[in-house]
């Protein structure tokens, strides 16, 4: 048996161990949690290895890309957006519900312990990175911005720059209004296999939705793939307001 293999099988035992193996009962209590803290190890060896798990960096925006894991998106998931984001994943993905877990990263693990419990608790297996991104200083990935609002878009689109929209809504949304040149992939088609394998990782990707809430779900998947992407701030609700005060 060779290294190479010898690896792919230490990963996969990792994997079972840590994220597949561990499930809340009825009677977990907040200081259960502690055993859903992960090791920026065996976070490392999940991501590599492309297991099941989406991770997705709550910190400010301006932490993120100042050095982040490769494969983590941004959401900063605070009172405002976490329920809202929990609820569309387990309406619209359900599939990602029963066959993801959900990893996220902050400063020093305490913020991310308490949103990983409160998704827990909902429904969604979610784990935190033990000890955050405090600890953590080599072969982080920095990051442009991750979120464009219509005017800006709106001028690089009449400048001809090189962007590939994507649109993650339902295609009968479409038919309302969209974006020239958009392309459609519903958003739970991104997490199906091969469901990504059209959208380039050489350029931008400005990712719509109706209000940026799917967009940025959407998000999780493309940056475990290297994707450099733009949430279209306020989606299509805010694109259509920009167009019509224009008018």
């Amino acid at each position: 048996m060779n290294q190479k293999h010898i690896g792919i099988i230490v990963s996969i035992i990792i994997g079972i161990t840590i994220i597949g193996a561990v499930v809340l009962d009825q009677n977990s209590t907040p200081d259960s949690l502690e055993k859903f803290a992960v090791t920026s190890e065996t976070l490392n060896v999940l991501l590599e290895n492309k297991e099941h798990v989406l991770v997705v960096d709550i910190r400010t925006t301006d932490e993120y890309q100042s050095g982040h894991l490769f494969g983590a998106s941004h959401d900063v998931l605070d009172s405002s957006t976490l329920e809202k984001r929990v609820t569309t994943i387990q309406n619209r993905l359900p599939d990602v519900v029963s066959r993801y877990n959900f990893v996220l990263i902050d400063n020093d693990g305490s913020d991310a312990k308490k949103a990983a419990q409160t998704m827990t608790e909902m429904g969604i297996q979610t784990f935190y990175l033990d000890g955050g991104m405090n600890n953590l200083s080599d072969n982080l990935v920095f990051s442009s911005q991750t979120v464009i609002d219509s005017e800006e878009l709106a001028s690089k689109l009449a400048s001809d720059e090189d962007l590939y929209l994507l649109d993650v809504r339902q295609p009968d949304e479409l038919l309302e209004s969209k974006i020239d040149g958009a392309v459609n992939i519903p958003l739970a088609d991104i997490f199906k296999p091969n469901g990504m394998d059209s959208i380039p990782t050489d350029k931008p990707v400005v990712v719509i939705c109706g209000s940026g809430n799917r967009a940025t779900i959407a998000t999780y998947a493309l940056a475990q793939e290297g994707i450099d992407f733009q949430v279209l701030k306020g989606g299509m609700n805010a694109w259509n307001s920009q167009v019509q005060s224009e008018m």
